[in-house]
């Protein structure tokens, strides 16, 4: 009986140092790239998300072939719905992240039409995005209100998760309950 309690000791502490060691390289592994540098990999969630795909899906449909940007897209929570029910347009996921970039790349396996790419969206081309995402602190926001002014194309829009663009006038503001709920969109 002893025996058996001390085995069961060992593989309870076995499994709770391996759930450590997994939780740990999870956690670097998701903010090592980003948030280190820029901002973690949070996914746009509840009922924001909701709104912003629809905010997207009304700009998309009825329209020509258009590209979509997600820059920091994380584990790809905006692009996947959008793209799926739109393969006519293209959408790009730019992450850092190596946990979240490769996750989003094999949820996507499937569509043609979504590509995600492993790079600092700071060095993105995004002059033929027609439709940005951005969900980034305030102060990576702040660096990246310039990008966008300088390299969008003319009636580009930009739709911001929380954080507004830096000294920009939003085109729209949309408040679902609170601060923490509440999204922008600019024209470019």
């Amino acid at each position: 009986m002893v025996v058996l309690q001390v085995i069961g000791l060992l593989i309870l502490s076995v499994v709770c140092v391996a759930v450590l060691f997994i939780s740990i390289i999870f956690a670097y592994l998701t903010v090592s790239a980003g948030f280190m540098h820029t901002s973690p990999a949070v996914p746009s969630c509840g009922k924001v998300k909701k709104a912003i795909i629809e905010e997207a899906a009304s700009m998309l449909k009825d329209t020509s072939s258009q590209i979509v940007m997600d820059l920091g897209s994380g584990w790809g929570t905006l692009l996947l719905p959008l793209a799926k029910r739109f393969p006519n347009h293209k959408f790009i996921g730019v992450e850092r992240g190596f946990l979240p970039y490769w996750t989003s790349v094999w949820r996507s396996r499937r569509l043609k039409n979504l590509v995600f790419l492993r790079q600092d969206f700071f060095e993105t081309d995004i002059s033929k995005a027609d439709i940005i995402f951005v969900f980034l602190l305030n102060s990576t926001m702040a660096k990246l209100t310039a990008k966008i002014k300088n390299e969008m194309k003319a009636d580009s829009r930009v739709i911001a998760n929380r954080f507004p663009m830096k000294d920009t006038k939003a085109h729209k503001e949309v408040n679902l309950g609170s601060k923490y709920y509440t999204y922008y969109v600019y024209k470019n």
